[in-house]
């Protein structure tokens, strides 16, 4: 009943992303980086041709959410000097702030905008931060909240921040019809990125920020995106007779595509595609359900959901298809695995008493942590270009929206109210 079960759900259209591990929730905190977070501060910008409800709306609080979410800044909020010259500087560190931040906003009769930045360290009484910002009038001012949060975190961390970052995925428009999306970071400009008026799913961005997804239009399903950064989407590949093709996946090289192929049996096996000569050839041939490929960061390594010691879990194998080696072995059903930007760690979903969560696996330790804890399904993780968040999607509120989480699962914040989503996957290339 079970394996019928999992033919059904991964064999399917919308393929279920879910597992199962039987482990207790561990409280520990999982990240690339370690260390407390930097207290800043952040007083109102200084003004000049820019209206106060503006700034509030679309800079001082774009900023502060992008700071408080970046994981490694924690801000100072309440008892704040007003001052902010230098003779203040002290006020700020008895406060609590380690960093103070000093923004200057400024619109030009041309309608262009400026922002002057400058980060202190309250107890050296110095500038550790100083960078000017310019965007013309088509420019919206939360982008240079984006960019001045990404730069502070890159000062801080050597890696740079999410906030300038955007979120491909799905959505169901009406019965039958799904397209592709895309919305920044933090769920604003939310823009269509496909019009087939069909079905449209498992988008896949190259690093390049090339598209590929799988489309019905033509009837049966095939893999269309774009052979250029900005070039038109095509047909990549159609299966020999319309058969079932699914989940493709850029290799980190951009060079290859690996996707899902299913044959008349009823088992699907993972394949490659050299997008230069059009050439394919089968990685898994075991039988049984293959799929949901994800490569590691060199592109030497895939991982992938398979059902061929009974139930689905997560495998790993080269990228020729050699040294296939399971990697969960809690519980009956893992699925949906997607491998860190380090390497080091995969996410991956598994059903536990009866609910879809978000897990963790630590390449390094061979240990698996559950992140969310939910009375509801949590489904198809994707990690944050800088590895310190995954967007999923949750019918915690009563249908599939977009949600990030931290990844102790303290800090789960929606993305957006848009309803019917799916397949979400984060990246800095669009």
């Amino acid at each position: 009943m079970m394996r019928a079960l999992f033919r059904q759900l991964f064999c399917a259209i919308t393929v279920l992303a879910s597992v199962g591990l039987a482990a207790q929730q561990t409280e520990v905190v999982l990240s690339s980086t370690s260390g407390a977070k930097l207290v800043l501060a952040v007083p109102p910008p200084v003004l000049s041709g820019v209206d106060q409800a503006t700034a509030d709306a679309q800079f001082t609080a774009v900023l502060q959410r992008d700071l408080d979410e970046s994981g490694v800044f924690g801000l100072l909020k309440d008892k704040l000097p007003t001052a902010t010259d230098p003779s203040s500087y002290g006020a700020w560190k008895d406060a609590g702030a380690q960093w103070l931040l000093l923004c200057k906003l400024t619109r030009t009769a041309s309608g262009d905008c400026q922002l002057d930045a400058s980060a202190i360290d309250t107890a050296a009484g110095k500038a550790v931060f100083t960078k000017p910002y310019k965007a013309d009038r088509r420019v919206p001012i939360r982008r240079l909240a984006h960019a001045l949060s990404d730069d502070l975190v890159l000062q801080l961390t050597g890696v740079r921040g999410v906030a300038s970052s955007r979120i491909v995925f799905v959505r169901q428009l009406h019965p039958g019809v799904k397209e592709v999306f895309q919305v920044d970071r933090d769920g604003a400009n939310v823009l269509q990125l496909t019009h087939n008026d069909s079905l449209t799913l498992a988008p896949s961005v190259a690093q390049d920020g090339r598209l590929a997804f799988v489309t019905y239009k033509a009837g049966a399903p095939e893999i269309w995106g774009q052979r250029t950064r900005d070039g038109a989407q095509v047909r990549l590949y159609a299966a020999p007779g319309g058969a079932l093709v699914s989940s493709p996946a850029w290799s980190p090289d951009g060079k290859r595509l690996a996707f899902v192929q299913g044959d008349r049996r009823g088992n699907t096996d993972i394949m490659v595609m050299d997008l230069a000569t059009g050439r394919v050839h089968r990685l898994t041939d075991g039988g049984g359900i293959n799929t949901e490929p994800t490569w590691n960061p060199d592109g030497t390594q895939i991982a992938f959901t398979s059902d061929r010691e009974g139930g689905p879990q997560v495998f790993l194998m080269q990228s020729d298809g050699s040294n296939v080696r399971r990697l969960t072995s809690e519980g009956t059903y893992n699925a949906s695995p997607a491998w860190s930007p380090s390497g080091a760690m995969i996410a991956y979903v598994s059903r536990f008493e009866g609910r879809f969560d978000l897990f963790i696996y630590k390449l390094g330790e061979g240990k698996s942590y559950q992140i969310t804890n939910g009375v509801n399904t949590s489904e198809s993780p994707s990690w944050s270009p800088d590895e310190r968040r995954l967007v999923f999607t949750s019918d915690r509120l009563g249908t599939m929206q977009l949600f990030t989480t931290d990844l102790a699962g303290l800090q789960v914040v929606r993305l957006s109210d848009l309803t019917n989503c799916q397949s979400p996957v984060w990246t800095r290339a669009r």
